[in-house]
């Protein structure tokens, strides 16, 4: 899962989510126009199919019809003179239809061309039978018409009821259609196809097929259209899906260009949306809680005695990949966000759930946190300490200040008055950087100062290194605790504990880096020194002077 995570945080891993969500964008554009298009396609191709079948309903209706006025006006005996003048004037009507018989029980008895027959003509089983308003239409498909009279012609007949029309094999005259190809013919009630024109097997390859079939070796659209769902005319229709593409090319391509741009579009947002919602600022503010928060112990060594008497608390924060966080990183995060009175809340529950866990000695620890600037003017940022505040037995709980611009000094001074009213100790933190002076120091009362490491970690010889001494002999006074951060070095350490009267405090990497809380405690008890040999050996040569008061 961290891995996964960690994908998805890395800039290139967004960079390829984006560009396979545009490669998915666009696929699925040129479905979705691909789809309506064949919709739309489709419902031409059926359109069509209605045009080429109409010519054949109307033929169709015209034979109802004819059945309908030979059933209602040939009414005399069958066969008579005036029944076969009774058909003759049917024929003579303008409907394409003149030839009429009449069928008897042993076949054809008579018919308006040849009159009374010597012998009926028998009829074998018909070739299909298709539905009528006025019951089942039997048809026989080029039947040879010698026994009828008519030597060497081809007709075919249609026979409801007693009544039977001869007429050709029609002209296959159907309005043609540029883009699709056809087959029309008659279905009967058992879904049998008799095939009548177009382009053969067209019906025969629908069947079964899907309307858009672009899983053959030539994809096409195709359609099946009858007049009636069964025993009716149908039309079976193709229309080449390659051909279409390539006499509509322009549109193709543009619709490509379209879908491209499209898919661009959405790959950029993809891309801002990730990038947005798994950048350093989202994923802090989305997960900053007491799971996530993290703290490190830095001891502050008392430089009369050599033990850990105190320690700062800094805050790391846990990656939703699993990884550790600087707060370079996510402190400005919290500035911005308004949120740094929860931050603090947060590391000093933290770091309180763990102090509380271990020994602490004796004497009180004295446990210092950073505190932002603008949380000075908080009413609540005291009872943020409540906890150390209330076992002050074990604990005392130590706020180091930033002096900003921002902030007057009669400001700045209730605030620390508030704190100290509330059993907080104070310290001005980073003495000598920023915005602190001389004249801050002496106006505000507060506990302690510490001064910045830069004065410490500067190079012997230079301008700051010189500093660092009238620093410590400003700060001594004031009458104020004095703590020297930025400790990176034996000789550094050895100068300091030459000062006199001596620094109270130092810290610094040369001594300890930050810790987590087991080994911290470990530290403190002097069963893990092995870890830090500077602090083994500045103890043990402390070792048997007398402790001094801290921060007092």
């Amino acid at each position: 899962m961290a891995k996964f995570i960690g994908n998805l945080v890395s800039t290139k891993r967004q960079q390829t989510a984006a560009l396979l969500a545009g490669l998915f964008a666009f696929v699925l554009l040129c479905l979705l126009v691909a789809g309506f298009a064949s919709e739309v396609g489709v419902i031409a191709l059926e359109r069509e199919s209605r045009q080429i079948l109409q010519p054949l309903l109307d033929r169709k209706i015209r034979f109802q019809k004819a059945f309908a006025l030979l059933e209602k006006d040939a009414r005399a005996e069958p066969c008579s003179p005036l029944f076969l003048d009774q058909m003759r004037r049917i024929a003579l009507l303008p409907d394409g239809l003149h030839e009429f018989a009449y069928v008897g029980e042993a076949g054809i008895a008579c018919s308006v061309t040849q009159g009374r027959l010597a012998s009926p003509v028998p009829l074998r089983a018909a070739d299909t039978t298709l539905s009528g308003p006025s019951g089942p239409i039997e048809f026989w498909a080029e039947r040879e018409m010698a026994d009828l009279g008519f030597s060497g012609v081809v007709s075919s007949i249609a026979k409801l009821g007693r009544f039977a029309i001869l007429y050709p094999k029609p002209k296959d005259d159907l309005p043609p259609v540029s883009w699709l190809r056809y087959e029309w013919g008659l279905e009967d009630a058992r879904g049998a196809f008799w095939p009548r024109g177009g382009e053969a097997g067209i019906y025969d390859r629908n069947i079964g097929a899907h309307a858009l079939d672009v899983f053959s070796l030539s994809p096409a659209l195709r359609g099946t259209h009858c007049d009636v769902p069964q025993g009716g005319i149908c039309v079976a229709t193709v229309a080449p899906i390659l051909p279409l593409l390539a006499k509509g090319w322009p549109i193709v391509l543009a619709t490509i260009f379209l879908a491209a741009l499209a898919a661009v579009g959405v790959a950029c947002q993809v891309r801002a949306a990730v990038a947005r919602w798994w950048s350093l600022k989202s994923r802090f503010l989305r997960t900053l809680g007491p799971d996530t928060i993290q703290c490190l112990y830095q001891p502050i060594v008392d430089m009369k005695t050599g033990e850990i008497q105190a320690c700062e608390v800094l805050a790391r924060w846990r990656d939703v990949d699993g990884g550790t966080v600087f707060p370079d990183c996510f402190i400005p995060i919290v500035e911005e966000s308004r949120r740094t009175l929860e931050f603090t809340r947060l590391v000093v529950d933290r770091a309180y759930r763990e102090l509380s866990q271990i020994e602490t000695g004796s004497a009180p620890l004295y446990v210092t946190f950073n505190v932002f600037p603008s949380d000075l003017q908080e009413p609540g940022l005291p009872a943020v300490f409540s906890d150390f505040v209330a076992d002050s037995e074990r604990f005392i709980p130590v706020a180091e200040l930033v002096e900003s611009e921002a902030i007057d000094v009669k400001t700045m001074q209730s605030r620390v008055d508030m704190l100290r009213a509330s059993g907080i100790k104070v310290l001005i933190d980073d003495f000598g950087a920023g915005y602190s002076n001389i004249k801050n120091l002496v106006d505000l009362s507060v506990d302690g100062v510490k001064i910045d490491r830069s004065f410490a970690m500067a190079a012997d010889g230079t301008v700051a290194a010189r500093m660092l001494d009238l620093a410590v002999e400003m700060v001594r006074a004031t009458g104020r605790t004095i703590v020297v951060e930025g400790i990176e070095t034996e000789e550094r350490l050895q100068k300091l504990r030459r000062y006199h009267p001596a620094v109270d405090f130092v810290q610094g990497f040369h001594l300890s880096r930050p810790v987590d809380i087991a080994t911290f405690e470990r530290l403190r008890a002097g069963a893990e020194r092995s870890s830090s040999p500077s602090l083994a050996r500045f103890s043990k040569s402390m070792a048997g002077e007398a402790k001094a008061e801290a921060f007092a």
